[in-house]
């Protein structure tokens, strides 16, 4: 997924500063960064889609505007060609802020940077003009948050003023059909891989390894990526049957480039599952196999 966000963080170049942000409440920033902290373990709410509005609010609120920064009461206009979005999601939620501020925004984007939370990893973007971006970035919370992010946008809107976006992001993960999981009933799986020396199966009888390999795909959530050219990447085939030399129970194939997982079961293709951590859930599937296949990057 890093190497997928490295990509995707410039997609959204071509939209003009829109979006599906919609404007906060005006506020100072430092007084409601000081009474909120975003916290991975998110408060309990009616639906996802209500967690994480709350964590995206939460996430604004650790944005701190420059000095002398008026806020503004909704979006103003603004110049186009900048950047709006990472990975395009299905399931997000936005709270946004605007402010403006006398000044540079070059200086300005540098004292945000030096006045973030350090809990925030920085991503810088395009480097104007005409919008200096840098996107702030927590790590996804499983089974809750896929994406949490915070785009820092810093336009020049010419007699020496800058007008500022804070776009707070939360993608979240839908709940799972109980129907859409690998059943216990398996008790073999032929794992197929492209190597960095070349291809390579093994099939695993051992039932514990099995098993752990199904719970690992039954623990995926459902995929929330949008379409979009992710990089290159397939991932392992891994097909679980009931008995040796009896028909496909259920196929996998992934993570690719974006950490999607494509998922069958009894030779239907079902919605995509999602992996947050490609390189995490590869080691897991050699680990669990016993494997020492050399991964590619």
């Amino acid at each position: 997924m890093k190497a997928a966000r490295a990509l995707f963080l410039l997609l959204g170049a071509v939209l003009a500063g829109c979006g599906t942000a919609t404007p906060a409440a005006p506020h100072t920033g430092v007084a409601a960064a000081q009474q909120t902290t975003v916290s991975s373990n998110p408060p309990p709410a009616q639906t996802p889609q209500e967690r994480a509005a709350i964590a995206a609010q939460g996430i604004l609120a650790q944005f701190v505007p420059p000095p002398g920064a008026v806020p503004l009461a909704k979006k103003p206009a603004l110049p186009g060609g900048s950047a709006g979005a990472s990975l395009v999601y299905t399931t997000t939620v936005h709270d946004a802020g605007y402010w403006r501020v006398r000044g540079n925004p070059t200086t300005l984007l540098a004292w945000e940077k030096a006045h973030m939370p350090r809990t925030f990893s920085q991503h810088d973007v395009i480097m104007g003009p005409p919008s200096w971006n840098t996107f702030y970035t927590l790590p996804p919370v499983p089974r809750w948050f896929v994406a949490r992010e915070l785009n820092a946008q810093f336009y020049n809107v010419g007699g020496g003023e800058t007008v500022v976006m804070a776009d707070a992001m939360v993608a979240w993960v839908p709940p799972r059909p109980a129907t859409e999981v690998i059943p216990a009933s398996v008790t073999v799986v032929t794992i197929a891989y492209n190597s960095m020396t070349g291809p390579e199966q093994a099939t695993i009888t051992a039932v514990p390894a099995v098993r752990g390999l199904a719970a690992l795909v039954n623990g995926l959530s459902p995929s929330v990526i949008g379409p979009a050219p992710c990089p290159m990447g397939s991932g392992f085939t891994m097909t679980f049957r009931a008995a040796p030399g009896g028909p496909p129970v259920a196929v996998t194939q992934g993570p690719g480039g974006c950490g999607a997982v494509g998922f069958q079961l009894n030779g239907k293709d079902q919605p995509d599952l999602m992996a947050t951590d490609r390189a995490s859930f590869d080691r897991t599937v050699l680990k669990i196999a016993g494997l020492h296949w050399k991964i590619l990057p």
